[in-house]
C-alpha cells in the first residue's frame, strides 16, 4: 500500500515528531553558547589579551556618505584580508579580518563574510552607480583622517589607509586624500569636526557585547563620532542588555551588527585583534 502524498493546501501542525527547525545563527561557533555567563560582562577579560577591532568611522551627517549606498560601495571596496596581512606585518596581534563590529570571542560567532559587506569590487561598483555616480569623475573630494601614535608600528595607520585609498580608486574610481594628525589633535578633531571618513580601535574594556555595540553606538555616546542613530538598533541592544538569556542576548546582538554594518553601514570593520593593555 503506498502512502497519498499530502495535498498542497494541507498545513502540518507542529506534532512531538513535527517540530519547525529554529532559523540557524549566521556565521560559526567560536564558544559554545552554554560557556556565555547570564550576566553581564558574561566573560572574563585577561587584560593581556583584550578582545579588539580595528575600524573606520563615516560621518553620516556629511556628503558623500549621507548615502548609505555610498557607504555600502566603499566598504565592499575594501579587502580586508590584505590589509590584515598589513596588520600582521606591522605587529598587530592575531589580526582576522571583520565585516562586523564585535570581537567573535566576545561575541561567542565569527560573522565575517556572512553578516556585514563582504569585498566585492563588481557590487561596490554596482552600488555606487545605484547612488547616482555612474561616473566616478563626478564623485565629490573625500577626506580620510588617520593619527600618528598608537601605531602597532611606526607608520603603521598610514600604510592601511595608503592601501585602502588604492582600493577605492582601483574598484570605484575614486580618489580619498589623507590628513594625519598627532593622537590628542586626533581626538579633538573627530569629537568636533569629524571629516568624512576617519580611523578609531576599541579594545575591550570588560568582555561583552554591550561594551562594544551599545557602548559606543548608542545615541548620545561620546564615542558615537560618526552620528549613528537607529531606533531599531537601540531597541536591539537595550533588551540584550536586560536579558539573562545568552542564546536570545546573542541573537540579539547578531541582529544589531546587521543593522550597524550592512543594513546601515555605518563603519567599515577592518579586523579583529588582541591588545596588551594592563
Amino acid at each position: 500500500m503506498t502512502a497519498s502524498p499530502i495535498p498542497p493546501t494541507v498545513t502540518l501542525e507542529p506534532t512531538a515528531t513535527l517540530v519547525p527547525s529554529p532559523t540557524p545563527l549566521p556565521g560559526s561557533v567560536v564558544l559554545p553558547v552554554d560557556t556565555l555567563g547570564k550576566n553581564n560582562p558574561w566573560l572574563p577579560l585577561d587584560k593581556a589579551e583584550r578582545p579588539g577591532v580595528y575600524y573606520f568611522y563615516f560621518n553620516m551627517e556629511k556628503p558623500p556618505f549621507n548615502s548609505v549606498l555610498v557607504r555600502q560601495a566603499f566598504a565592499a571596496a575594501i579587502d580586508r584580508e590584505a590589509l590584515v596581512v598589513i596588520a600582521q606585518k606591522y605587529g598587530a596581534k592575531d589580526p582576522r579580518p571583520a565585516t562586523t563590529f564585535t570581537p567573535p570571542e566576545t561575541l561567542g560567532r565569527d560573522l565575517y563574510n556572512e553578516v556585514g559587506i563582504p569585498f566585492d569590487p563588481i557590487r561596490a561598483r554596482e552600488l555606487l552607480a545605484e547612488a547616482g555616480y555612474t561616473d566616478a569623475s563626478n564623485f565629490p573630494p573625500v577626506k580620510m583622517l588617520i593619527n600618528l601614535g598608537g601605531d602597532a608600528a611606526q607608520g603603521f595607520h598610514v600604510k592601511i589607509s595608503d592601501e585602502m585609498i588604492k582600493m577605492w580608486e582601483q574598484h570605484l574610481g575614486v580618489k580619498v586624500t589623507v590628513e594625519v594628525l598627532n593622537w590628542g589633535t586626533y581626538l579633538d578633531r573627530i569629537a568636533s569636526n569629524p571629516p568624512e571618513l576617519f580611523r578609531m580601535s576599541w579594545a575591550a574594556d570588560f568582555n561583552d557585547p554591550d561594551n562594544f555595540l551599545r557602548e559606543i553606538f548608542k545615541s548620545g555616546s561620546e564615542y558615537n563620532y560618526g552620528s549613528f542613530s537607529n531606533s531599531e538598533f537601540e531597541l536591539l541592544v537595550n533588551r540584550a542588555r536586560n536579558s539573562y538569556d545568552p542564546a536570545a542576548r546573542q541573537e540579539l546582538y547578531i541582529q544589531a551588527e546587521r543593522i550597524l554594518c550592512e543594513t546601515e553601514t555605518a563603519i567599515i570593520p577592518i579586523y579583529h585583534s588582541t591588545y596588551n593593555i594592563p
